[in-house]
C-alpha cells in the first residue's frame, strides 16, 4: 500500500518537492558533459531521489544506457570491494550480452583483481552502450584508503573509461567531502552537486495540496510550523505529515502537529541520547556553541564562555566531532549540525532553558 507521504523510497510525480535544477545538472553531467557525479550531502537529503529522476529522463529519452548499482553498506576491506564489484559487473556483463545483437565475450574467469575494474569499458565499447555505475555508501571504501590500496589508484583507472559514468553517494558527509571537495579525487569524471535546502514555500504548498487531495484541511501556518520542526528536511516533513494523517480528524492543527512532534522525537529519542552519550563534556559545549552561531571559536571570550579550555583544544574537538558525523564545517569554516531534527531536538529539548 502506497503512502501518502511516502518517506520511505525516493520522490517522484507529485511527491517530489523543488530538486529540479539538482536533477537537470545530473541530466546534463551524464549526457552533455559526460562526466559522472559525487553527492556529499548526508542521509534522506534527497540524493536517491535526484538520481532516479535523472536515470528516468535518460529512459524517456531513449538515450542508450545501461545502470548498475554497488551498495557498499557492508564492505570493509579492498578484497570485499573486489569481490563486490566483479559480480555486478559480471550481472551487467550477462545482461548487456543477453540483449545485444552481436555477442560478445569477455573472460572473467583469469581476470586479477586490478583488471576487473576496467571490464565497464570493455563492456561498454563491445555493446556500444554508455555505462552508469552507482555506487552507494562510497565512504566505506574511502576509509579504507592507504591501508593496503589508494583510491588514486582507481581514479587513475577509471578517469580514462570515456564511455563509462560513476555516481558516487555516501552518508558520511565529511569523508565525502574529504575526497570529492579537499582531495578533489574524480575531479575529472565527476560534477559535485550540492543539494541546495528547499524553499519553504514549495513544501507548505505541497503539504496543503497533498492533504486538500486527501480530504484534509491544514492552515498555511500549520504546514509552516511542521517545516520548521522538520528544519525543510523533505524526509522528516513527511514522517510528521503521515502521523498528522493518520489522527482521525479532518482539519490539522496546532495541537495535532504538537502531538506529531513528540511521537516523532520519542521515535529518535533513543538514537539522540546515544549521540550525546558519545560526547565528552567539552564536545557538548561546542555543540551549544555551534547552535548558538558561534564561529570565531578560539576568541578568548568564546573560550572561557564555553569552558573550551584552549584553541588546541577546539581544533581537537572539531575532528572529533566531523568524525562521529555530528556536524560539518563550510568553506568560510561556519559549523552546521548535519541532522536538522537533531538540531531541533538540542534546541528546544537538551539545551532548553528550564
Amino acid at each position: 500500500m502506497d503512502l501518502l507521504f511516502d518517506f520511505a523510497k525516493p520522490a517522484v510525480g507529485k511527491g517530489l518537492v523543488g530538486r529540479r535544477e539538482e536533477i537537470s545538472l545530473l541530466v546534463n553531467s551524464l549526457t552533455e558533459k559526460r562526466r559522472g557525479a559525487a553527492f556529499c550531502d548526508g542521509a534522506k537529503s534527497g540524493r536517491a531521489t535526484v538520481i532516479r529522476n535523472a536515470l528516468s529522463i535518460l529512459k524517456d529519452r531513449c538515450l542508450d544506457f545501461v545502470t548498475c548499482e554497488l551498495d557498499l553498506f557492508n564492505v570493509r576491506s579492498y578484497e570485499d570491494f573486489i569481490r563486490l564489484f566483479r559480480e555486478v559487473i559480471t550481472g551487467c556483463y550477462n545482461d548487456v550480452n543477453r540483449h545485444n545483437m552481436l555477442p560478445f565475450t569477455i573472460d572473467f574467469s583469469g581476470l586479477p583483481d586490478d583488471k576487473i575494474l576496467e571490464v565497464p569499458q570493455l563492456i561498454a565499447e563491445e555493446s556500444g552502450r554508455n555505462i552508469i555505475i552507482v555506487i552507494k555508501e562510497f565512504q566505506n571504501l574511502a576509509v579504507l584508503d592507504g591501508n593496503g590500496f589508494s583510491l588514486a589508484d582507481i581514479d587513475e583507472v577509471w578517469t580514462k573509461q570515456k564511455s563509462v559514468r560513476f555516481i558516487f553517494t555516501g552518508s558520511s558527509v565529511n569523508v565525502m567531502k574529504d575526497v570529492f571537495e579537499d582531495r578533489k579525487l574524480f575531479y575529472y569524471i565527476t560534477t559535485l552537486i550540492n543539494l541546495k535546502p528547499l524553499d519553504r514555500g514549495l513544501i507548505t504548498e505541497y503539504i496543503v495540496s497533498t492533504c486538500l487531495n486527501a480530504g484534509r484541511v491544514i492552515g498555511k501556518d500549520v504546514a509552516e510550523e511542521i517545516c520548521r520542526i522538520a528544519g525543510d528536511s523533505i524526509w522528516y516533513v513527511k514522517q510528521l505529515c503521515s502521523i498528522c494523517y493518520s489522527f482521525p480528524i479532518g482539519y490539522i492543527t496546532l495541537p495535532a502537529v504538537k502531538e506529531a512532534e513528540n511521537a516523532l522525537i520519542g521515535n529518535y529519542l533513543p538514537h539522540f541520547t546515544r549521540i550525546m552519550a558519545d560526547l565528552t563534556p567539552n564536545q557538548i559545549n561546542f555543540l551549544k556553541a555551534a547552535l548558538e552561531g558561534v564561529r570565531k571559536f578560539s576568541s578568548q571570550e568564546i573560550l572561557d564562555r564555553y569552558h573550551l579550555n584552549s584553541s588546541s583544544n577546539v581544533f581537537r574537538i572539531k575532528d572529533a566531532l566531523r568524525k562521529k558525523e555530528v556536524l560539518t564545517f563550510e568553506k568560510d569554516d561556519s559549523a552546521r549540525i548535519l541532522d536538522p531534527l537533531f538540531e531541533y531536538w538540542l534546541r528546544n529539548y537538551y539545551f532548553k532553558e528550564r
